[in-house]
């Protein structure tokens, strides 16, 4: 099923902000080939020793800690795969297991056979993987050339992160995630058909358009193609624009046409766009190369209409001409974009306003500010069935209909869709709604998974013909570490090591999963679109400055320990105010080069680093910042954290107080708290951060 890698690369896109985005390129060598695209993301296609067999996808990321992903697919040309085919590894004959199937025709390695397919490329071993039990070697022929360049792209060469040549040298230089371009894509008229020209669009356009087609266009004259595949069209695009077309040339495969923008009000000024296209469809004009008849191996590109102008919105090639898939055997782009429909974006904007103007509203009349209650003024409306269900070994209990108001309709495209989630224990919720107004229900996943983080994830899948289905490639890994707990994972929450919640709004008829992140002193409320794809969120971020004014023992009346003359605790008020100006999370990483506590000359300089950092917290905590804190003379440093912002009726904070002298240790604890009131309320688009569990 291509379809699943044609939605995996999209994925990739969610990346921190990059001032210089890397230029794709590609590059092949033997029987291997090396794609990389402008997001720094990098593909490596390997093929068999004979054509016709398999063939072997690896995918990074850029940035630091991203892991190799090994992807398989075997020859479909003849005949598709069967359904429940087995795979396996095989490395100098040894059997590294079943891979797991991704799809009829797609088997993932887990880490471990990553590791190992890895080891035996560099090293020329033999490589077999295995298809219901039939044996095909894999090919290393040009596989270090490929792997040497993907390193050097990504700047990994000489790191502990380099796939050949490793080494001690720092991650700092590594190649960070770019967020792919993001393209407003301006309304057209859908399914609109060529239709001849009329008169009076002859007498404008043919003197403008005849000259450039007699000189550019072999086959616009070629009395051996029907004169029906050589007229001149015109395809409405907008309310104001139309294409003219025209077949250009026809080669064994592929046929070129010239396309011209037309403004209706000016006939007679056309701007010739491309003499190269394969085609036009609802305000994409899509280029396409065959190799040959069969089609394994196609390279192409799409551009889209922004109102002024078609903009490249993908570049691409499927792999080489090895006989594996029809349609080509991998998405190997060299460019890539995210494409928002001028209406989404719009729309979204204007639900960001109506968040933001609430938020507002409701500060003035809230000075310490329940977030809870804005999200609360948006309920979703319309029909909605709520149904769970239990989950054994990954198999429905039962197959009955839960609820009566499900349609039978939609209870068989249920059950089509053979959907599965993590659960700790064996039950998972559903809610079926329209998500994105087109009048059908969609699926929201809910599933308890647990673990250390007491993890929930919530997934997404929209209603097709036949079934529901993720269409936001967020399940796209990072390698084994990554598991998105349900299928279409849209977000999660982190019930132990972080301040998050979630509530489904509906904002002027829009429905949105409001999803709050919060930390010491801030607040950011994500409004996440149903099925988007784009690497940023339209997000409310509320700040926050704290009266710090109570300080007391962890243990519940018990005197402070160690205890405070008044002259020390007011100098300690004063530190915890002065700290909110320079919280941790706001500072550069690299301003750490100020000592907490002044360093005694004659210090070592080994005992010297203990006086630029507190002590570690647990990770359910966020550690804020760290003080001095001075009593009877001496400096201490004070670590204070605190569980992510959580706020009661006063924030939820801890002070620990250490040494930063080798022979003295850690000598309290005090529990801080006070009101908080708002500094600033922002609004904008940004990079969803704090979702451990999917990031």
């Amino acid at each position: 099923m291509r379809a699943f890698f044609w939605a995996a690369w999209l994925g990739l896109c969610s990346t921190p902000l990059l001032a210089a985005p890397p230029q794709g390129f590609s590059f092949a060598q033997k029987d291997w080939e090396l794609a990389c695209d402008n997001t720094g993301a990098c593909r490596a296609a390997g093929y068999g020793v004979r054509r016709g067999e398999v063939s072997v996808l690896l995918t990074r990321n850029a940035g630091s800690e991203q892991h190799l992903t090994a992807t398989v697919t075997f020859a479909q040309i003849e005949h598709d795969i069967p359904a429940d085919s087995t795979a396996s590894l095989l490395i100098d004959d040894r059997d590294f297991g079943a891979l797991d199937a991704l799809d009829e025709s797609h088997f993932r390695l887990d880490s471990d056979q990553t590791t190992a397919l890895l080891q035996a490329l560099t090293n020329q071993r033999k490589i077999e993987f295995t298809l219901n039990g039939q044996h095909l070697p894999l090919s290393s022929a040009g596989s270090r050339e490929v792997l040497g360049k993907m390193d050097a792209f990504q700047r990994r060469t000489g790191t502990a992160d380099a796939l050949l040549d490793k080494g001690d040298a720092g991650d700092d230089a590594i190649l960070p995630a770019t967020p792919a371009p993001e393209i407003i894509a301006a309304p057209v008229l859908h399914n609109a058909q060529p239709v001849p020209l009329s008169m009076l669009q002859r007498q404008k356009l043919l003197p403008i358009l005849t000259p450039l087609l007699n000189q550019r266009c072999d086959d616009w004259q070629n009395q051996a193609i029907p004169a029906a595949d050589r007229q001149i069209t015109l395809t409405a695009l907008d309310k104001t624009h139309s294409l003219a077309q025209a077949l250009c040339w026809r080669a064994p495969y592929n046929d070129g046409y010239a396309l011209w923008l037309v403004d209706n009000a000016q006939l007679s000024k056309p701007r010739l766009l491309t003499t190269e296209a394969s085609s036009y469809a609802d305000g994409a004009i899509v280029f396409l190369h065959k190799e040959r008849g069969m089609a394994d191996c196609i390279t192409g590109e799409t551009r889209v209409w922004d109102g002024k102008t078609f903009t490249p919105s993908l570049k691409y090639s499927t792999g080489m001409c090895r006989e594996i898939t029809p349609g080509g055997t991998w998405m190997l782009p060299t460019f890539v974009s995210q494409v928002i429909p001028r209406q989404q974006k719009e729309a979204d904007n204007l639900a960001l306003r109506t968040l933001y103007n609430a938020v507002l509203k409701a500060q003035k009349s809230d000075p310490e500010l329940s977030l809870n209650k804005v999200a609360e003024q948006f309920p979703l409306t319309g029909h909605i069935t709520d149904f769970t269900l239990t989950y054994a070994d990954d198999t429905l209990i039962t197959t009955s209909k839960p609820s009566p108001d499900i349609s039978d309709d939609e209870w068989q495209a249920f059950l089509r869709s053979s959907i599965s989630a993590d659960s700790e224990n064996g039950k998972v919720s559903f809610t079926l709604i329209d998500l994105d107004g087109d009048g059908k229900r969609d699926l929201i996943i809910d599933s308890y998974v647990g673990g250390t983080g007491l993890f929930s994830y919530t997934g997404v899948l929209k209603r097709g013909d036949d079934d529901f289905a993720a269409v936001n490639g967020s399940d796209s890994d990072n390698g084994d570490d990554f598991d998105a707990g349900v299928p279409g994972a849209l977000f999660s929450i982190n019930g132990r090591g972080a301040n998050q919640w979630n509530h489904w709004v509906k904002i002027n008829g829009q429905v949105y999963a409001l999803w709050y992140n919060g930390q010491f002193g801030e607040d950011n409320l994500y409004l996440l679109r149903p099925f988007s794809t784009t690497s940023q969120t339209p997000a409310v971020t509320v700040r926050y400055r704290y009266t710090l004014n109570s300080i007391r023992s962890p243990e519940k009346d018990q005197p402070l320990t160690p205890s405070l003359s008044d002259g020390d605790k007011a100098d300690l008020l004063r530190s915890l105010e002065v700290m909110q100006g320079s919280l941790l999370k706001d500072r550069p990483a690299s301003d750490n080069d100020a000592p907490i506590c002044p360093i005694p000359p004659g210090t070592s300089a080994d005992e010297a680093d203990n006086y630029y950092s507190g002590v570690a917290v647990n990770y359910i905590y966020e550690t804020v910042a760290y003080i001095p804190v001075w009593l009877n003379g001496k400096c201490y440093i004070g670590t204070i954290f605190s569980h992510h912002g959580a706020y009661r009726h006063g924030v939820d904070a801890e002070i620990t107080l250490s040494s930063p002298r080798e022979d003295e240790e850690v000598i309290g604890d005090y529990l801080i708290s006070g009101l908080r009131h708002v500094i600033a309320i922002t609004s904008g688009w940004k990079t969803r951060e704090g979702d451990n569990g999917m990031q």
